[in-house]
């Protein structure tokens, strides 16, 4: 947490400084009144003089007014410095989250990142705002009440000293307990939006298999676990309070009653008793501040841990320098072996192929073959753990990622379309794309005519796509690929939803107009039998590579994958 502190406050030294000396001054104030009301006790009341009452009555008003302006000013300059910390901590983790390579994102979970982003940063933040405002001036009124009963009787003082170790001994018990269920609780809360996320995202699958109950005991279950561990919080923290009121209320009647013997003996006064209570409410009432600062900073040492680990996460992927400036893209996977951790089996092993510039590579396989790995070692989601993939007879990891990716379009089988317009959605290609270029993209895509019976480009688009179809979605992301003129196209299953029409129409027009390097990979042999060059993977190995002739003859794999899909005639008609 004082990582987190000296990183964002640094910037408003003077609010941080000004606002705990303003919160002081009106702490010295509060302690000037219980002297105030001894005066009025000893000498106004007790000789019935009304003049001095008025007059320290006065007093008492004027350190009201001027307290309560210094504690304005301290709750502004409070909110300031915890609203901006908390503002810019949020955009420093968003960034970071976003530099950070698919494989330490696995690691730390999508869900786990959403809580820290909004749940922990908030507590933090609140943190900061406590720490001006109230973590200065409590310890200060429990230290400056105690030095005053010092100086108004320094026998009845001890007790206000075993008073206040008697309070810190519980404070100290009560974090100890409390810091361990506040990580669990932080823990419980990332499982608890793991499964609000999949049900809300599969909440048609839910409903298809009729597992609503299933899921709602689930959720129940973690819901339950949560607050068990909240109860635990609560309970420990809810002892806080009657042992230091016990313990104040305890000393109270020893001030009293050792009081009364002085007062006999004319050592102190009544109002010197009753100053020596106030003291003592003071430092109850600063003890009850504490004691919920506590429980906060607790939290907020337990968020700030788990946003520290995000920070402390780098990128097992470095950039390179070299800036990309060829017209076109050659790739080659020279004895790739490629897996996703330490202790898994190889996604991929002993890659090797060549695409020259220019020409088509398609890639087949069953599911889990490592279709899509291979082309996650493409955009650098993830880096290869043997071997070398070479762009233009240069290692990738060589390249300036930003550059390298600004000159490759991918389509997914699950595009994601982006809420706002049709237009909003193709400028995330090409932002300075025209509408010419717009259009032009989206008749290639095969998207034009239903873009056009719609509200053309300002069609709205609802998150996620919603509002269109799975081939909807799959030709404008098409569309939003093609608009940016890359130098290497990858279509992952991109027309896996469109009809065998469609998909032949999309096909046609892409071939006809782009002449970059293209990948395809598909689970149809139609879509890649007629591609310069394919490749068939078999549980991450290659089985068999080249065209769809020399394929059929001599890989047993790709053969099967033809005979289950095609006719005869089919087998050997160029499309």
């Amino acid at each position: 947490m004082i990582e987190l502190y000296r990183k964002y406050l640094k910037k408003y030294k003077k609010e941080v400084i000004l606002g705990p000396l303003f919160k002081l001054i009106e702490a010295i104030f509060e302690l000037i009144v219980p002297l105030v009301v001894a005066y009025i006790i000893d000498h106004g009341i007790k000789n019935k003089d009304f003049e001095t009452i008025y007059k320290m009555g006065g007093v008492l008003i004027a350190l009201a007014v001027v307290g309560l302006c210094s504690t304005l000013v301290c709750q502004f300059f409070a909110s300031k410095v915890s609203q901006k910390v908390g503002t810019q901590m949020r955009k420093d983790l968003y960034v970071h989250i976003n530099s950070l390579s698919n494989r330490e994102i696995d690691k730390l979970t999508v869900s786990s990142l959403q809580t820290r982003l909004v749940n922990d940063t908030i507590q933090v933040q609140n943190s900061i705002a406590m720490l001006i405002r109230l973590a200065i001036r409590a310890p200060f009124i429990v230290i400056g009440a105690t030095i005053m009963s010092f100086i108004i009787s320094p026998t009845l003082a001890i007790i206000f000293v075993f008073a206040a170790l008697a309070i810190g001994l519980i404070i100290f018990l009560v974090s100890k307990f409390s810091l361990p269920h506040n990580k669990k609780m932080q823990q419980q809360l990332d499982d608890l939006t793991v499964i609000t996320k999949e049900n809300l995202t599969g909440a048609r699958v839910v409903r298809a298999f009729s597992k609503q109950q299933y899921e709602q005991k689930r959720f129940y279950d973690k819901a339950d676990n949560l607050e068990k561990t909240s109860l635990k919080i609560a309970k420990i923290s809810s002892c806080l309070n009657p042992l230091t009121s016990v313990v104040v209320n305890m000393a109270i009647v020893l001030i009293i009653y050792f009081g009364m013997f002085q007062v006999e003996s004319a050592s102190l006064t009544q109002g010197q008793i009753i100053s020596l209570v106030n003291y003592m409410t003071q430092i109850s009432i600063a003890i009850v501040v504490v004691a919920n600062l506590v429980v906060l900073f607790s939290k907020a040492s337990a968020s700030s841990k788990r946003i520290n680990e995000v920070f402390n996460t780098s990128s097992s992927i470095k950039n390179g320098t070299k800036k990309f400036e060829d017209s076109k893209i050659s790739i080659e996977f020279k004895k790739v072996d490629m897996r996703y951790s330490a202790f898994a089996m190889n996604a991929l092993s002993d890659i090797n192929f060549k695409v020259e510039s220019g020409r088509t590579l398609g890639i087949i396989g069953g599911t889990g073959a490592g279709k899509s790995t291979l082309i996650n070692l493409l955009m650098r989601f993830y880096d290869v753990n043997n071997g070398e993939i070479l762009i233009n007879g240069q290692n990738i990891k060589d390249y300036d990622i930003k550059s390298l990716r600004e000159n490759i379009a991918i389509v997914h089988q699950k595009p994601t379309l982006f809420s706002g317009t049709i237009k909003a959605n193709l400028k995330y290609g090409k932002e300075d794309a025209t509408e010419e270029e717009m259009y032009e993209a989206l008749k290639m895509a095969n998207a034009y005519d239903f873009v056009c019976e719609k509200e053309g480009l300002e069609t709205e688009v609802l998150q996620g796509g919603k509002n269109f179809s799975g081939g909807q979605k799959q030709r404008l992301a098409i569309a939003r690929a093609l608009i940016r003129n890359p130098k290497l196209l990858i279509l992952d299953d991109a027309t896996s939803a469109l009809d065998y029409k469609t998909e032949a129409e999309v096909k046609k027009a892409i071939f006809k107009n782009f002449k970059g390097t293209m990948i395809v990979i598909s689970q149809r042999v139609a879509t890649i039998k007629n591609l310069d060059q394919i490749i068939v993977l078999e549980d991450g190995l290659i089985v068999g590579s080249g065209n769809h002739c020399d394929l059929y003859e001599t890989c047993e794999v790709y053969r099967e994958i033809c005979d289950s899909q095609l006719s005869k005639d089919e087998v050997n008609r160029d499309e």
